[in-house]
């Protein structure tokens, strides 16, 4: 009878120490997705915001020995498109997607039917709405644009005209940035607010845009750009009318273009974002949801307000310049 018992004993240990081995073995191979694909609100090289995303989120793949797919919309302005993208990114079962969803609303059902699936979903920069337990790795847009406003009307001596040129209505950021200016703009009384205006989400749209704007309002003293297009934009209208330093500009974003227009003074200040860290903090953080782990609903990625003056800070230049060693 002990001789039975021992036996028992020893196959019971077995085939705990096998299941053990295995759910070991799944978890191990649950730690390693097969595919990540990232779907920005475009892949156009006009776009450097995007491709810098694209940089970051590159090199924590990398590092993560996980590969990555970049697919996208080449317009912000294409919903439809970037639906149909993230509809083939779920139809083909990849186990994470990184989302910057064009549309607070238009993807919600698309990025639910994702989790229902078992896909890891997080969303970079833009969000969707009415989601829940959904990550956004993102910048505080609403306090971003609060304090580029405030900068703006500071250099204004707290009085005059002033408007938002937005990008494309909808958007969680456009929305954002446009209530952050609202908010710190209504806190002075000398201050006119003119009705934001909202672009197609490209350069050329946001220059024919910026100078109607400029035509219709002859005493306007300011203007808060939302994203780099509509920052190009306005610095380049601001420049072919003549009017650099009687409308002082402010804006979101850089480039080559808007770098040169702050030396030249037609813009008074810039934030900006940290979109490398956005790429690469999703990836790692994803991967990390991917295994299960519990990852933090919000993960602010910071922003940085450079104006001529702080342009060639050694800390200021490697935001502008980001360089993968």
């Amino acid at each position: 009878m002990k001789k039975v018992n021992k036996w028992v004993l020893i196959v019971s240990i077995l085939i705990v120490t096998a299941g053990a081995l295995i759910s070991f073995k799944l978890l191990n191979y649950r730690g390693l997705p097969n595919k990540i694909i990232l779907i920005p609100k475009s892949i156009s090289p006009e776009f450097e915001f995007w491709q810098t995303v694209r940089m970051g989120a590159e090199l924590a793949a990398k590092e993560e020995n996980v590969q990555i797919e970049t697919r996208g919309p080449l317009l912000e302005r294409n919903i439809e498109s970037q639906k149909e993208i993230l509809k083939e990114a779920i139809n083909e079962q990849a186990d994470i997607i990184l989302l910057a969803a064009t549309n607070v609303d238009a993807l919600k059902d698309l990025v639910e039917e994702a989790k229902l699936q078992g896909i890891t979903v997080l969303t970079v920069d833009s969000t969707v709405e009415g989601v829940q337990n959904i990550t956004n790795v993102a910048t505080d847009s609403i306090q971003a644009s609060a304090v580029l406003t405030k900068y703006l009307i500071e250099r204004l001596g707290q009085q005059g005209e002033i408007i938002m040129i937005n990008f494309v209505e909808g958007a969680s950021t456009a929305n954002e940035r446009d209530l952050g200016y609202k908010q710190e703009a209504s806190k002075y009384k000398d201050i006119i607010m003119h009705p934001t205006v909202y672009t197609e989400g490209t350069t050329s749209d946001a220059y024919r845009a910026t100078k109607q704007i400029l035509k219709d309002y002859p005493n306007l003293k300011g203007i808060v750009a939302a994203n780099q297009q509509v920052t190009d934009a306005v610095c380049d209208a601001v420049q072919e009318m003549d009017l650099q330093g009687k409308v002082k500009v402010v804006g979101f974003d850089s480039s080559r273009n808007i770098i040169y227009a702050l030396e030249k003074n037609v813009i008074d200040a810039i934030v900006v974002q940290k979109p490398f860290n956005m790429g690469y903090l999703a990836v790692k953080h994803a991967i990390q949801a991917y295994r299960g782990k519990k990852i933090a609903s919000y993960l602010d990625t910071g922003y940085k307000l450079i104006n001529k003056e702080t342009l060639y800070a050694t800390e200021n230049q490697k935001l502008l310049y980001p360089i993968i060693k």
